[in-house]
């Protein structure tokens, strides 16, 4: 299965953080689908081609803990991967989110080659996850190493 026919669901309330998670995924071939709050999530249809959700912890409406346990539970018979990304990496937070089932736990602003390694690792079969437009940025001599949405945002 390549890249371009997997699909991640990236679940945070802040904007800058949705678009720019998102926008470096779908440079190494993913489909993303964006959800700003823990309901939204939760309403989509994950149930045929969503694979990996990339889910923020303090959420609007659901915090991610909660969607965390419903997600299991609605995908019994299926494996669903989360990844907890969140600019609180308290050890409270952290252990709430491995004890609700998630698959990794990653801090904002997340370091781009982190990010890539864990989607690598959470996604079997995905060896060859530089893809095109990637390896262009790079040979061209930018390296984004981190996003910061609140920087990036001050910058615009």
């Amino acid at each position: 299965m390549t890249s371009s026919s997997r699909r991640i669901l990236v679940v945070d309330d802040d904007p800058a953080s949705n678009e720019l998670v998102a926008y470096f995924l779908k440079s190494l071939g993913y489909n993303v689908a964006i959800a700003a709050d823990g309901s939204r999530a939760l309403n989509m249809d994950l149930e045929d081609d969503i694979e990996l959700v990339i889910l923020d912890v303090h959420l609007p409406q659901r915090d991610g803990d909660e969607v965390l346990l419903m997600l299991r539970e609605r995908h019994l018979s299926r494996t669903l991967k989360v990844l907890a990304l969140t600019a609180d990496g308290s050890d409270e937070v952290r252990v709430s989110m491995q004890s609700a089932g998630a698959d990794g736990f990653l801090t904002k602003p997340v370091d781009l080659d982190v990010l890539r390694a864990e989607v690598t690792r959470l996604m079997p079969g995905e060896s060859q996850l530089e893809g095109a437009l990637f390896r262009r940025v790079r040979e061209r001599g930018v390296t984004p190493r981190s996003v910061d949405p609140r920087a990036a945002l001050k910058r615009s």
